[in-house]
Protein backbone atom coordinates (compact mmCIF):
# COMPACT_ATOMS: atom_id res chain seq x y z
CA UNK A 1 0.00 0.00 0.00
CA UNK A 2 1.21 3.57 -0.69
CA UNK A 3 -1.67 5.47 0.92
CA UNK A 4 -0.63 8.47 2.99
CA UNK A 5 -2.25 8.81 6.41
CA UNK A 6 -2.11 11.85 8.66
CA UNK A 7 -2.38 11.08 12.39
CA UNK A 8 -3.43 14.12 14.44
CA UNK A 9 -3.34 13.78 18.22
CA UNK A 10 -1.72 15.83 21.00
CA UNK A 11 -0.92 12.65 22.94
CA UNK A 12 2.56 11.47 21.94
CA UNK A 13 1.98 7.92 23.18
CA UNK A 14 -1.21 7.46 21.14
CA UNK A 15 0.43 8.89 18.02
CA UNK A 16 3.40 6.55 18.42
CA UNK A 17 1.21 3.46 18.84
CA UNK A 18 -1.06 4.33 15.92
CA UNK A 19 1.94 5.13 13.72
CA UNK A 20 3.65 1.84 14.63
CA UNK A 21 0.60 -0.29 13.76
CA UNK A 22 -0.12 1.56 10.52
CA UNK A 23 3.51 1.41 9.37
CA UNK A 24 3.45 -2.33 10.02
CA UNK A 25 0.55 -2.44 7.55
CA UNK A 26 2.72 -0.64 4.97
CA UNK A 27 1.04 2.76 5.15
CA UNK A 28 2.99 5.99 4.76
CA UNK A 29 2.41 7.94 7.99
CA UNK A 30 2.66 11.62 8.84
CA UNK A 31 2.04 13.09 12.29
CA UNK A 32 0.69 16.33 13.69
CA UNK A 33 0.41 17.16 17.38
CA UNK A 34 -1.93 20.15 16.98
CA UNK A 35 -4.84 21.14 14.79
CA UNK A 36 -2.92 24.07 13.33
CA UNK A 37 -0.02 21.82 12.44
CA UNK A 38 -2.44 19.48 10.68
CA UNK A 39 -4.00 22.31 8.63
CA UNK A 40 -0.55 23.59 7.64
CA UNK A 41 0.38 20.09 6.46
CA UNK A 42 -2.84 19.71 4.44
CA UNK A 43 -2.23 22.99 2.60
CA UNK A 44 0.96 21.56 1.11
CA UNK A 45 0.30 17.81 0.89
CA UNK A 46 -2.26 15.30 -0.33
CA UNK A 47 -3.38 12.46 1.90
CA UNK A 48 -5.51 9.33 1.59
CA UNK A 49 -7.02 9.39 5.09
CA UNK A 50 -6.83 11.36 8.34
CA UNK A 51 -7.10 10.09 11.92
CA UNK A 52 -8.20 13.10 13.97
CA UNK A 53 -8.47 13.49 17.72
CA UNK A 54 -11.42 15.63 18.80
CA UNK A 55 -10.17 16.91 22.14
CA UNK A 56 -7.02 18.94 21.52
CA UNK A 57 -5.91 22.26 22.98
CA UNK A 58 -5.71 25.42 20.87
CA UNK A 59 -7.64 24.03 17.88
CA UNK A 60 -9.75 20.92 18.44
CA UNK A 61 -10.75 18.28 15.92
CA UNK A 62 -14.17 19.77 15.29
CA UNK A 63 -12.63 23.13 14.41
CA UNK A 64 -10.13 21.39 12.14
CA UNK A 65 -12.97 19.59 10.36
CA UNK A 66 -14.88 22.84 9.88
CA UNK A 67 -11.75 24.48 8.45
CA UNK A 68 -11.27 21.64 5.97
CA UNK A 69 -14.91 21.76 4.84
CA UNK A 70 -16.71 19.19 2.73
CA UNK A 71 -14.59 19.63 -0.39
CA UNK A 72 -12.19 16.76 0.29
CA UNK A 73 -11.68 13.37 -1.31
CA UNK A 74 -10.28 11.52 1.73
CA UNK A 75 -12.10 10.00 4.73
CA UNK A 76 -11.64 11.08 8.35
CA UNK A 77 -11.75 8.90 11.46
CA UNK A 78 -12.51 10.76 14.68
CA UNK A 79 -10.83 9.66 17.91
CA UNK A 80 -12.33 10.80 21.19
CA UNK A 81 -12.23 10.07 24.89
CA UNK A 82 -15.92 10.88 24.91
CA UNK A 83 -17.77 7.69 24.08
CA UNK A 84 -21.47 8.56 24.50
CA UNK A 85 -23.85 7.82 21.63
CA UNK A 86 -24.65 11.54 21.43
CA UNK A 87 -20.99 12.41 20.89
CA UNK A 88 -20.62 9.75 18.21
CA UNK A 89 -23.70 11.00 16.35
CA UNK A 90 -22.47 14.60 16.57
CA UNK A 91 -19.07 13.62 15.16
CA UNK A 92 -20.62 11.78 12.24
CA UNK A 93 -23.05 14.60 11.49
CA UNK A 94 -20.14 17.02 11.39
CA UNK A 95 -18.64 15.04 8.53
CA UNK A 96 -16.49 12.30 10.05
CA UNK A 97 -16.58 9.01 8.16
CA UNK A 98 -16.00 6.89 11.26
CA UNK A 99 -15.68 7.32 15.03
CA UNK A 100 -13.59 5.38 17.52
CA UNK A 101 -13.73 5.96 21.27
CA UNK A 102 -10.61 5.94 23.43
CA UNK A 103 -9.20 3.65 24.67
CA UNK A 104 -9.28 1.62 21.48
CA UNK A 105 -7.67 -1.49 20.06
CA UNK A 106 -4.99 -0.41 17.52
CA UNK A 107 -5.76 -3.52 15.48
CA UNK A 108 -9.40 -2.44 15.18
CA UNK A 109 -8.28 1.02 14.07
CA UNK A 110 -6.12 -0.50 11.32
CA UNK A 111 -9.07 -2.65 10.17
CA UNK A 112 -11.31 0.43 10.00
CA UNK A 113 -8.64 2.35 8.08
CA UNK A 114 -8.36 -0.43 5.49
CA UNK A 115 -12.15 -0.71 5.12
CA UNK A 116 -12.60 3.06 4.70
CA UNK A 117 -9.81 3.30 2.13
CA UNK A 118 -11.26 0.41 0.17
CA UNK A 119 -14.68 2.07 0.00
CA UNK A 120 -13.22 5.48 -0.78
CA UNK A 121 -11.00 4.14 -3.56
CA UNK A 122 -14.01 2.44 -5.17
CA UNK A 123 -15.91 5.73 -4.99
CA UNK A 124 -13.02 7.67 -6.52
CA UNK A 125 -12.67 5.09 -9.31
CA UNK A 126 -16.36 5.56 -10.12
CA UNK A 127 -15.75 9.29 -10.47
CA UNK A 128 -13.16 8.81 -13.24
CA UNK A 129 -14.27 8.62 -16.88
CA UNK A 130 -11.58 7.56 -19.36
CA UNK A 131 -11.86 7.98 -23.12
CA UNK A 132 -8.61 7.14 -24.87
CA UNK A 133 -5.91 9.31 -23.29
CA UNK A 134 -8.48 11.68 -21.77
CA UNK A 135 -9.45 11.29 -18.10
CA UNK A 136 -12.31 13.20 -16.49
CA UNK A 137 -12.40 13.46 -12.71
CA UNK A 138 -16.07 14.25 -12.17
CA UNK A 139 -15.62 14.86 -8.44
CA UNK A 140 -12.88 17.48 -8.86
CA UNK A 141 -14.22 18.74 -12.22
CA UNK A 142 -10.83 18.29 -13.87
CA UNK A 143 -9.85 16.73 -17.20
CA UNK A 144 -6.42 15.34 -18.05
CA UNK A 145 -4.74 14.41 -21.32
CA UNK A 146 -1.99 11.82 -20.82
CA UNK A 147 -2.12 12.68 -17.08
CA UNK A 148 -1.48 16.38 -17.86
CA UNK A 149 -4.16 18.75 -16.55
CA UNK A 150 -6.01 20.57 -19.32
CA UNK A 151 -6.52 24.31 -18.85
CA UNK A 152 -10.13 24.60 -20.00
CA UNK A 153 -12.50 27.53 -20.01
CA UNK A 154 -15.93 26.90 -18.53
CA UNK A 155 -17.69 26.36 -21.89
CA UNK A 156 -14.86 24.15 -23.12
CA UNK A 157 -15.23 22.03 -19.98
CA UNK A 158 -19.00 21.78 -20.45
CA UNK A 159 -18.58 20.88 -24.11
CA UNK A 160 -15.94 18.22 -23.52
CA UNK A 161 -17.81 16.63 -20.59
CA UNK A 162 -20.97 16.50 -22.70
CA UNK A 163 -19.03 14.54 -25.33
CA UNK A 164 -17.32 12.33 -22.73
CA UNK A 165 -20.63 11.42 -21.10
CA UNK A 166 -21.74 9.65 -24.28
CA UNK A 167 -18.78 9.01 -26.60
CA UNK A 168 -19.81 7.90 -30.06
CA UNK A 169 -23.05 9.88 -29.94
CA UNK A 170 -23.49 12.57 -32.58
CA UNK A 171 -24.62 15.87 -31.06
CA UNK A 172 -26.39 18.25 -33.42
CA UNK A 173 -25.41 21.90 -33.43
CA UNK A 174 -28.77 22.72 -31.89
CA UNK A 175 -28.20 20.22 -29.04
CA UNK A 176 -24.73 21.61 -28.37
CA UNK A 177 -25.87 25.22 -28.38
CA UNK A 178 -28.93 24.69 -26.20
CA UNK A 179 -27.00 22.50 -23.73
CA UNK A 180 -24.18 25.01 -23.31
CA UNK A 181 -26.05 28.31 -23.45
CA UNK A 182 -29.48 27.23 -22.23
CA UNK A 183 -31.27 29.26 -24.89
CA UNK A 184 -32.92 28.67 -28.23
CA UNK A 185 -30.62 27.95 -31.17
CA UNK A 186 -30.71 30.56 -33.95
CA UNK A 187 -28.36 28.92 -36.46
CA UNK A 188 -25.34 30.32 -34.59
CA UNK A 189 -22.83 27.99 -36.25
CA UNK A 190 -19.85 30.32 -35.80
CA UNK A 191 -20.01 30.30 -31.99
CA UNK A 192 -20.06 26.50 -31.92
CA UNK A 193 -17.25 26.21 -34.48
CA UNK A 194 -15.03 28.55 -32.44
CA UNK A 195 -15.51 26.49 -29.28
CA UNK A 196 -14.94 23.21 -31.13
CA UNK A 197 -11.77 24.63 -32.68
CA UNK A 198 -10.46 25.88 -29.32
CA UNK A 199 -11.16 22.51 -27.71
CA UNK A 200 -9.41 20.64 -30.52
CA UNK A 201 -6.33 22.82 -29.97
CA UNK A 202 -6.13 21.45 -26.43
CA UNK A 203 -6.99 17.77 -26.84
CA UNK A 204 -5.96 16.81 -30.38
CA UNK A 205 -2.43 15.74 -31.30
CA UNK A 206 -2.97 17.46 -34.63
CA UNK A 207 -5.85 19.96 -34.41
CA UNK A 208 -5.88 20.45 -38.18
CA UNK A 209 -6.52 16.74 -38.65
CA UNK A 210 -8.68 15.84 -35.62
CA UNK A 211 -9.11 12.23 -34.57
CA UNK A 212 -11.04 12.78 -31.33
CA UNK A 213 -13.80 15.33 -31.98
CA UNK A 214 -15.12 14.34 -35.38
CA UNK A 215 -17.27 16.51 -37.66
CA UNK A 216 -20.29 14.65 -39.03
CA UNK A 217 -21.27 16.72 -42.04
CA UNK A 218 -24.87 17.81 -42.07
CA UNK A 219 -25.42 16.62 -38.50
CA UNK A 220 -22.94 17.91 -35.92
CA UNK A 221 -20.02 16.58 -33.88
CA UNK A 222 -19.09 13.56 -31.81
CA UNK A 223 -16.26 12.35 -29.62
CA UNK A 224 -14.82 9.22 -31.17
CA UNK A 225 -15.37 6.22 -28.92
CA UNK A 226 -12.04 4.52 -28.19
Amino acid sequence: MNEKILVVDDNDEIRNIVTLYLKNSNFEIYEASTGREALDFLRKNNISLMILDIMMPELDGIEVLKSIGNDRDYPIIFLSARSSVKDKIEGLYLGADDYLAKPFDPGELVARVIALLRRNNRKLDNNIVKIGNLSWDKYKRLIYKDENLLNLRSKEYELLTMFMTTPGKVFTKQEIYENLWQEYYFEDDNTIMVHISNLREKIEDNPKSPTKIITIRGLGYMLRKE
